[in-house]
């Protein structure tokens, strides 16, 4: 399983604020929300909206299945959610989760406690 966190500053880019709230409104997730795009994009396994206020920073925790769906699809869920790249990006692997978990929409536990923190 292939991590990605990507944060994006909210004095760079086109979108900021206002626009920012609106664009996400558009594509069906904000701020704590479960991104909602999992099944738009192959190989994205679930999401989280992550935003540090006193930072002034969102962003997006996402699940993808491997690195190569990651390289692809994040350039247009950027695009799409934050009209830019983000600014800061960190991405990582974990060992995948039990197949048939007994709760579907559970995570890792190691991703919980990331998002979280």
């Amino acid at each position: 399983m292939h991590v990605v966190i990507a944060w994006w500053d909210g004095t760079r880019g086109a979108t900021s604020g206002t626009a920012r709230t609106v664009r996400s409104e558009e594509t069906g997730f904000g701020p704590g929300a479960t991104v909602s795009l999992a099944g738009e994009y192959p190989g994205l396994r679930d999401g989280q909206w992550i935003d540090d206020p006193v930072a002034g920073r969102e962003g997006l925790a996402l699940i993808w299945d491997c690195a190569d769906s990651a390289d692809l699809f994040l350039p247009m869920i950027s695009e799409l959610t934050f009209g830019c790249a983000p600014s800061h990006r960190w991405a990582f692997e974990l060992d995948d989760a039990p197949s048939t978990p007994a709760d579907p929409g559970m995570r890792p536990a190691e991703l919980e406690l990331l998002l979280r923190a």
